[in-house]
């Protein structure tokens, strides 16, 4: 019965683990489904005017990520500019937007990617009379929107001159409006904040006659709102012959970047800005101004903090936890497998000498039994009995102090059970004396009694 007893216990312990087994299969099985579904989600993402550059790179964007990522769905929503964009995303009516270095960020917003620099540029009529940034007192000047960092960045350029504002007749207007302005002589000049070789600006200029106005003092613009930094806007970046413009002219640039409300899932973002530099090349083929998507100088910090999202990706060449304690860990799992090898082993032993403590009893009680089958008087046999009630008692005692288990008492049980029944049965004989002729009723050996 202990032999079936252990098999039992063995098959037991089988099934149990084979049953872990398939649980940690099945439990692997869904969470792989589940991280790698593709996702379903729908997202708003704020522009600028149709057929303005942010406009032209938010669509191509949008369409890049929906054949990457066909779960991700982008819908370009035309709007005023980076200012407008910022407070629709503040109030949950965009996740995502375009916006301007120097516009008022939010706290709940993060940045994903620099996109392009915008670069300040000021055009002016041939006729208007106005060669630098002073002579725009007294003059017509079409601006961007309202709502657009593009009509704020210019107010900052003619506080920092000292431009007296009352002296400058600025009139908002959109592009097209602009544009038709200034070739109509209705304005003088027209400032934007927009790429290099921005398109709008390339085709007025094979409207009419215009020209550039530079914009220097750029370092000490930077030292008054750092989104703004000098460049240059290179000869002939409009026009090779004759070159538009005909030098090379310092100006300001504030970069543009791609932003996103916190709350979007950060492996929606992380896949959005894996497209931004895994399918730059898809990009430049909608807008060539894909070429210049940098990451953020995250060490050197940005004006906003970086999206987690956008984090995880960039961060995705780097050593996970595992692969830097990769040494430390190899240490510890193979002190670990020492440990339990030794751990095994001692198990073991110890199971061995367990067994050899119950076959010594077992051997020790069935001499005792033999012995005392020749005893010939009750005193003799009495010396057996108190031999049989220390083995008992050693036995208890050696199973408290685990030098036998559970399993071997229940083995010594059965032998001591069955000597002191046939010493039991001995002494009942002397005691009647060997005339008399009695019936065993020693019990089977396949039989066990508890001793307890």
């Amino acid at each position: 019965m202990w032999g079936a007893r252990e098999v039992m216990s063995r098959d037991l312990k089988f099934w149990g683990l084979m049953g872990f087994i398939f649980l940690v299969t099945i439990a692997g099985t869904a969470a792989y489904i589940v991280l790698t579904a593709p996702h379903s989600i729908k997202l708003r993402l704020g522009a600028d005017q149709v057929n303005s550059e942010p406009h032209e790179m938010a669509s191509a964007i949008a369409h890049v990520v929906s054949r990457s990522h066909p779960g991700i769905r982008i819908a370009v929503i035309s709007t005023g500019g980076s200012s407008e964009n910022m407070t629709l995303l503040a109030k949950g009516k965009l996740e995502l937007a375009l916006v301007q270095a120097d516009v008022i960020s939010r706290d709940n917003v993060s940045l994903l990617a620099v996109l392009y620099p915008d670069l300040f540029q000021l055009v002016v009529r041939t006729d208007s009379g106005i060669e630098k940034l002073k002579d725009l007192e007294g003059s017509k000047i079409a601006l961007p929107p309202v709502t657009s960092g593009q009509y704020r960045a210019f107010w900052f350029l003619a506080n920092h001159y000292g431009l007296a504002p009352e002296r400058i007749n600025a009139i908002p207007m959109t592009t097209s409006a602009a544009d038709n302005a200034i070739v109509n002589g209705e304005v003088d000049a027209v400032f934007r904040v927009r790429g290099p070789r921005n398109t709008s600006i390339r085709i007025l200029f094979g409207r009419t006659a215009l020209k550039f106005i530079p914009i220097d003092q750029g370092e000490a613009m930077h030292l008054r709102r750092s989104a703004f930094t000098s460049v240059t806007l290179p000869k002939g970046a409009y026009q090779g012959y004759p070159p538009i413009p005909p030098r090379a002219l310092p100006t300001m640039a504030v970069d543009r970047m791609l932003v996103a409300r916190d709350d979007v899932p950060e492996d929606v973002v992380r896949s959005i800005t894996g497209v931004l530099f895994e399918k730059r090349r898809d990009l430049a083929l909608r807008t060539p101004l894909a070429a210049l998507i940098r990451q953020p100088e995250i060490k050197q910090g940005t004006m906003l903090p970086v999206h987690q999202g956008a984090l995880k990706y960039f961060d995705r060449e780097k050593p996970s936890f595992f692969e830097e304690k990769a040494e430390f860990l190899a240490l510890v799992l193979s002190s670990l497998v020492v440990l339990y090898s030794l751990g095994l082993a001692f198990t073991r032993r110890l199971a061995e000498r367990q067994k050899g403590r119950i076959e010594d009893y077992a051997g020790e009680l069935l001499d005792l039994e033999k012995a005392a089958k020749t005893a010939q008087t009750i005193p003799d046999l009495d010396i057996h009995k108190l031999r049989l009630t220390e083995i008992l008692a050693e036995a208890v005692n050696d199973m408290r102090e685990q030098r036998i288990n559970a399993e071997g008492l229940q083995l010594f049980s059965f032998v001591w059970e069955s000597v002191n029944y046939t010493i039991n049965d001995h002494e009942e004989q002397l005691r009647l004396g060997p005339a008399v002729v009695r019936v065993s009723r020693k019990p089977s050996r396949g039989r066990k009694r508890s001793i307890g």
